[in-house]
């Protein structure tokens, strides 16, 4: 992704404030991955989940009696081991980090305006940019201790849906 930065005389005046920004925009695409990562996870688990339409149509076409019957006890079997399945599991993770890293940005905003105006000095800064980065790091090792695959197609569009966020909210290019 081509960096997105802030104009000059916004730069200029702390290499602080920088880093901060640039783990911000970070923050939100990591953000937007993840949710297109649980999108497409939660696509699975719904696509498992037992449907009561079947039942529903089992007692209106009678005549298909066994292939109905076979189709819910397949459901049922299914949803039984639905949390036997990893992208379960790993759904449950994304949806919970999604939450996290979202959380995470909407602080992450408000603190930035407060560095943006100056109020932090370059040491209050930096410590708010650890206490980011810390948190980040946290939160996705408590979801996802053994590390997430990187899915190019989602990586991609979070990079472009952030760098329009970022475009649109804070006018930068």
């Amino acid at each position: 992704m081509k960096q997105i930065e802030m104009n000059d005389s916004a730069t200029s005046s702390h290499r602080q404030q920088n880093l901060y920004w640039n783990q911000m925009i970070e923050l939100k695409v990591e953000a937007a991955y993840i949710r297109r990562y649980r999108d497409a996870l939660g696509k699975k688990v719904t696509a498992l989940a037992t449907s009561s339409g079947g039942i529903a149509a089992w007692a209106i076409w009678r005549e298909y009696a066994f292939l109905w019957g076979a189709i819910i006890a397949a459901s049922q079997v299914a949803d039984a081991l639905k949390e036997v399945f990893p992208f379960t599991k790993t759904h449950k993770a994304a949806c919970d980090h999604a939450i996290s890293l979202n959380s995470m940005f909407i602080d992450a905003q408000l603190e930035w305006e407060s560095i943006f105006s100056g109020r932090y000095t370059g040491e209050q800064i930096m410590t708010r940019l650890h206490k980011l980065k810390k948190l980040q790091h946290e939160t996705e090792r408590k979801n996802f201790p053994l590390g997430l695959a990187t899915k190019d197609a989602f990586f991609a569009e979070a990079q472009q849906e952030a760098q329009d966020y970022f475009a649109s909210t804070y006018s930068v290019v």
